[in-house]
């Protein structure tokens, strides 16, 4: 935005010189990015934010300097009366209210002009527009005065009598006054007459009703558009303008009328009219001027520094607010020009400190208030079960929070949380789990030669949840594939479940959380059947872990075995240990006792574990499987299970006469409780 110097002091008292008014300026906010000399005048280059659309004009730069200086501020007189009778009378049709809140004009009849006055030019040319004819530039003068578009149209080209501010309609067009052609959609705005639009609202003027020195009748319009639909039409149509530019940043609702007075002012000033009409208007002008509360004691806690109370009403006044005060507290009701940044008590107080000055408020370091770390259990956790996993023998990787769609569908999850704008097409979904990221990588692994890796991944799922935003879960995830480790015991192997389930064991262990992990049969479509194994602390879910299914591996293109398990961290963390408690070593040598039954095949063994412990209570220190048999001699829907019980004291060494008569105690209790019996011909000891 360019400001004469020279057309800056018709409103404002400047004194001193331009240095210290550029530098007083730029203290207060008003950036001057650029100071040039024109001829006997000088242009001072603003930048001006998109919250102070007030700086878009001669008047609002005249009334900040007023505000920070001090000087008398005069702003230009306005006020029009019609003069004579004018032999057409124009309707206003009721404009659309979403886009166009209020449109009004004036005609003008009868004008008699000639060349623009010298100052007028001198004054546009300096601000960077050229002169056109005496009617467009004393509306261009108007708009740089007062920041208020105005357009003219030459009245006995227009078609009949009724304006209309509308939506323009499917397949209209409009000539404008560049001479091009533009296609206009249902979202554009446009001032129609009663046989078309004749101009685009607040962006560009038609070339069939455009002013020329042969105009004798104008009408002159001045409005308040709807900035956004003066955005998207300036922009889809690569129209930008000196108008477009104010009514996108929203122009002053009263100054709507004023600078349409302003522009009749000038011309009958500097030219000749023979009749002027009353203004025709329609619509409301959203006139918004908030009242707000100060606290004077606010001032002081923010600022740090005690501005004179007389200081802060004076500050208040000269920015164009009308202020009222008590002895503790300031109301302030804000005019319309500054309606759209100044809302708030602190936005007062911003004010207040921009115009006393930066520079006196003195600098002051903060008072340091120590306060306690707060640790985020989950990241503990993380932590905690990253350094388990790289001790075990896992090594870490991170893959893609996005997954494919279509993947994710064949694995039979229906539901997900689609991204609307994925910046891969492919890569569509956020993951349910994290199998998919580790399978790829597992299959990348063997693709490359590699025969014996462990896996883990930490990071997040994300479940559908309603209208919320999704639900995100940190998950722990492991994979166990190929040759397992070479030792001296079993020589090369391959890895196996058991492989999965000891690291997962060990986990919980650390976590303080095996004796409380019930473990049940899972069947889940990602696992072969029968070959996966649920976690539950009590009702409540923690993960599972079992033998990938054919269908998954050929989905991924698995040629080999692989396990994989994930558990949630968060329950983890809810339901772990705070602390670990470790036992001395039992002083007393344990009574250990083989106990084999033949149970239906749908019972577990953990069930059997649970049975035993709750029975021997104290008493039995460990429970060991030593075998599991199923064959044509054992009756078909039956298996043998072999068990190593081992019976302890922590206070005494147990006879051979209790052991046994507990053993047999719990023998019967299964086969109440399981239909458990004993193999015949096999007795227990």
């Amino acid at each position: 935005m360019k400001i004469s110097l020279d057309w800056l002091k018709d409103f404002v008292n400047v004194k001193g010189s331009v240095g210290k008014l550029s530098d007083v300026m730029t203290l207060a906010g008003l950036n001057i990015e650029q100071v040039t000399s024109i001829g006997s005048d000088t242009v001072f280059e603003i930048e001006v934010t998109t919250n102070r659309p007030d700086w878009l004009s001669h008047l609002g730069v005249a009334r900040e300097v007023h505000a920070v200086t001090g000087n008398t501020f005069r702003p230009p007189p306005f006020k029009i009366t019609p003069r004579g009778k004018t032999e057409r009378v124009f309707q206003i049709s009721t404009p659309d209210r979403e886009l166009c809140p209020y449109y009004s004009a004036t005609l003008l009849e009868g004008v008699r002009w000639s060349e623009t006055p010298g100052f007028m030019k001198k004054r546009l040319e300096a601000c960077g527009i050229r002169s056109i004819n005496f009617i467009v530039d004393v509306a261009n003068y108007v708009l740089l005065e007062c920041g208020q578009p105005l357009h003219a149209f030459d009245a006995d080209l227009l078609h009949g009598t009724t304006i209309s501010a509308r939506r323009a309609k499917p397949n209209e067009k409009i000539v404008a006054i560049d001479g091009a052609n533009y296609d206009l959609t249902k979202g554009d705005l446009v001032i129609a007459d009663e046989k078309g639009p004749v101009a685009i609202g607040g962006v560009m003027g038609g070339k069939d009703s455009e002013v020329t020195e042969k105009t004798r009748n104008l009408l002159l319009e001045s409005a308040f558009f709807a900035p956004t639909v003066v955005r998207h039409t300036a922009r889809r149509l690569g129209l930008g303008s000196e108008s477009s530019y104010r009514f996108e940043r929203r122009v002053d609702p009263k100054g709507v009328d004023l600078a349409r007075e302003r522009a009749v002012a000038l011309i009958s000033r500097h030219g000749r009219i023979g009749s002027i009409s009353r203004a025709f208007r329609s619509g409301r002008l959203p006139i918004d001027e908030p009242k707000i509360t100060l606290k004077r004691s606010e001032v002081r806690r923010i600022l740090g520094v005690q501005v004179p109370q007389s200081k802060i009403k004076s500050i208040l006044s000269r920015l164009g607010l009308r202020v009222s005060e008590t002895t503790n507290v300031i109301r302030a009701s804000v005019p319309s020009f500054r309606s759209a940044d100044l809302k708030r008590p602190i936005d007062l107080i911003e004010e207040i400190a921009r115009v006393y000055g930066y520079n006196r408020i003195p600098e002051t370091l903060p008072s340091p208030t120590l306060a306690e770390p707060t640790v985020d259990p989950i990241l503990v956790a993380e932590k905690k079960a990253r350094e388990l996993c790289v001790g075990l023998g896992f090594q870490e990787v991170i893959t893609y929070s996005m997954v494919e769609e279509s993947i994710v569908l064949k694995r039979g999850i229906a539901h997900g949380v689609r991204v609307i704008n994925p910046k891969n097409r492919e890569l569509n979904l956020m993951r349910p789990d994290l199998l998919h990221g580790l399978a790829q990588t597992t299959r990348q692994n063997f693709f490359a030669g590699q025969n014996d890796f462990w896996l883990f991944e930490i990071g997040n799922r994300y479940l559908p949840n309603g209208q919320k935003l999704p639900k995100e879960e940190r998950l722990l995830a492991l994979v166990v594939a190929g040759v397992g480790r070479s030792n001296f015991v079993e020589g090369k192997r391959r890895n196996t479940l058991y492989d999965l389930k000891g690291a997962i064991q060990h986990l919980l262990l650390r976590f303080g959380l095996d004796q409380q992990v019930t473990h049940a049969p899972f069947e889940d479509f990602i696992y072969k059947k029968g070959e996966a194994i649920s976690l539950y602390k009590g009702t409540h879910p923690l993960g599972s872990y079992g033998t990938l299914s054919d269908k998954v591996r050929k989905q991924y293109d698995l040629d080999k075995p692989v396990y994989y398990g994930e558990m949630s961290l968060e329950r983890i963390t809810q339901y772990q240990a705070t602390e670990l408690k470790v036992k001395d070593l039992p002083k007393y040598p344990p009574s250990p006792r083989d106990l084999t039954l033949i149970l239906d095949e749908s019972i577990p063994a953990q069930h059997i574990f649970e049975r035993i412990k709750s029975l021997g209570g104290e008493l039995v220190s460990g429970i060991d499987v030593l075998n599991r048999f199923k064959g044509s001699q054992i009756q078909q829907g039956k298996k043998n299970l072999s068990f190593r019980i081992y019976y302890q004291s922590r206070q005494r060494t147990l006879q051979n006469e209790e052991v046994n008569q507990l053993h047999f105690s719990i023998i019967d209790s299964l086969n109440r409780s399981f239909g458990a019996e004993l193999p015949k011909g096999k007795n227990d000891s």
